[in-house]
């Protein structure tokens, strides 16, 4: 009986006399063996890298963010950026030297500020939101929840594979997007559109000037209605007071220097309103009255 095999050496294939060989040849066999040996010397000396930083940090109570780097497996830049993020204390001794403490690093591995895993039966679930919860109480999205609760760093607390977010801190946080109760009637910025023909950018810019209250809802914007009204309404009744240097010149077939030069010479204030100059109309009248 013939046994076919490829040499796991030189990749040829052979007719084996047992079933447990491996080469083709004595030759292979010891360029094999050599490379095992070559092999496991290798897998030793990087077993000895990794655990040369802890065996020398031994003893050791103050680090370079270099040594820390070593110790914690992770880059120097990484650990700059635990410093810079006040996740990481760090002590300067010099303009170019500077130390951190072995207990800062062992406190910043041991405990997260805003995230804790606990067993399910130390859980008092009452003094917490699940995402879900935080989603239809403020009407927000459930996956905008995980970023905002990140960034503002709302306690957390994981029980198995869920989140649980603490309400004390997230009735805090959400309590500056509260609208007054009284407000029942909303634009949403499309119907703004069609009512008053503005663009996106004209609504964004007469809500900030006139402070009309808003909400959003499952990332919808929505502008109280009362106010928008009122503010659009008194606007267009002090606009029938006021001339544009445009509807002066149209008016009185003047040009823009004309306009100016009038408004200069006698005196007559104006008011910038966005990117207009308006001013009284009786003024105006008045001064071109004489000039006739």
């Amino acid at each position: 009986m013939e046994v076919r095999k490829i040499c796991q050496w030189c990749g040829k294939p052979f007719i084996a006399k047992k079933t447990t060989t491996c080469y083709c040849s004595h030759q292979c066999s010891n360029l094999g063996y050599k490379g095992r040996i070559r092999e496991r010397k290798r897998q030793m000396r990087k077993m000895q890298e990794l655990l040369q930083p802890k065996q020398a940090a031994e003893g050791q109570d103050f680090f370079s963010f270099a040594q820390a780097a070593k110790l914690m497996g992770v880059t120097r830049q990484y650990v700059y950026k635990l410093v810079k993020e006040s996740k990481l204390r760090a002590s300067r001794i010099s303009g170019k030297k500077s130390l951190i403490r072995r207990a800062d690093i062992e406190l910043m591995l041991k405990t997260k500020p805003y995230e804790r895993i606990v067993p399910k039966d130390d859980f008092d679930m009452s003094e917490y939101y699940t995402a879900e919860e935080i989603a239809e109480k403020y009407k927000v999205n459930a996956k905008w929840v995980w970023t905002y609760t990140r960034q503002h760093k709302i306690p957390k607390v994981k029980v198995r594979q869920f989140n649980y977010y603490s309400k004390k801190h997230i009735d805090a946080a959400f309590a500056k997007y509260k609208t007054d109760d009284a407000l029942t009637e909303w634009y949403t910025p499309e119907e703004i559109e069609k009512k008053y023909g503005m663009t996106r950018v004209a609504i964004r810019s007469h809500i900030y000037r006139n402070n009309i209250p808003s909400k959003k809802e499952h990332g919808q914007i929505y502008y109280s209605k009362l106010h928008f009204d009122l503010s659009k309404n008194s606007a267009e009744e002090s606009k029938a007071e006021y001339y544009t240097v445009k509807e002066a010149m149209e008016k009185f077939k003047l040009s823009r220097d004309s306009v100016y030069n009038i408004l200069q010479f006698h005196q007559i204030s104006r008011e910038k309103n966005g990117r207009f100059v308006r001013f009284l109309k009786v003024d105006f009248d008045r001064v071109m009255g004489v000039r006739k």
